[in-house]
């Protein structure tokens, strides 16, 4: 049985109805944190806030689109008259896009930069001046490799995540004195329902099956080569919102078995 050292805590995650966002809210929960799940879809999430009820304490969910300042700020007020408090922010939600940088429609760049980037901003932005009243936080940004190290056809998801560690590290810097630690967790191709997406247009590209995309960059991008799982991530994130991690912030923490690693 996983270990409740969550517990009494307060952990919002948006883009919390699918993919890494689901598997991050489940495994905070199994920790013993109450939950607030925000998305856009509101029929899956209100399914997962329903499958993760009675796992901790209490889980609601609240509907938002990170495009819109006003929902952000009603989902601080909500979090806030249902719980009263918010100790761990998961920015999770993101979208991303396979194209040449000069073929991206710039609709599509302005609506990746406003969930992806714009989103962070503002939920940091509203949720921040709580967590300095508390003088306690964890914040765990979703970030990207590709946001480390830019890779072709993903040029605007890639500005977006390396804008979400650029801001990462700044917020670290400006809060630290509040006792809120602030992070950011990169991963790598993993199964989810967004790669299940890209891969449509990947296969074309790379010149295999939809269903390998993911495991052609296992085998041809990482050290370990292990298909990446939703749960490797949310451990990350787990790990990060735990108390042994008390000295750690300001970092941008890669999981993607090995796919993007430094040169000293």
């Amino acid at each position: 049985m996983t270990e409740e050292y969550l517990k009494d805590q307060v952990a919002v995650v948006t883009g919390a109805s699918k993919g890494l966002g689901k598997a991050i809210s489940f495994a905070l929960a199994d920790r013993g944190a109450s939950m607030a799940l925000a998305d856009i879809d509101r029929e899956n999430g209100k399914r997962v806030a329903s499958d993760i009820s009675g796992r901790s304490g209490k889980t609601i969910f609240i509907p938002c689109d990170l495009r819109n300042e006003s929902d952000i700020i009603a989902l601080v007020n909500n979090v806030l008259a249902q719980f009263g408090r918010i100790d761990i922010l998961v920015n999770c939600a993101g979208i991303a896009k396979v194209a040449l940088n000069w073929n991206l429609p710039t609709e599509d760049w302005d609506n990746i930069m406003a969930i992806n980037l714009r989103g962070t901003f503002l939920c940091c932005k509203y949720f921040v001046p709580h967590m300095i009243k508390q003088k306690s936080g964890r914040i765990i940004n979703i970030a990207s490799n590709v946001g480390r190290q830019a890779q072709p056809l993903m040029g605007a998801y890639g500005m977006s995540k390396a804008g979400i560690i650029s801001l990462t590290v700044s917020l670290a810097k400006e809060v630290g004195e509040y006792g809120i630690n602030v992070n950011a967790v990169c991963p790598g191709p993993v199964e989810t329902p967004l790669w299940d997406e890209l891969s449509k247009s990947l296969s074309k590209i790379l010149n295999v099956p939809e269903s390998e995309v993911v495991n052609w960059f296992t085998q041809n991008k990482q050290i370990i080569k292990i298909p990446l799982k939703p749960k490797d991530i949310a451990y990350a994130v787990c790990w990060l919102a735990s108390p042994e991690t008390e000295m750690i912030t300001g970092q941008a923490v890669s999981v993607g078995g090995g796919e993007v690693v430094p040169t000293y």
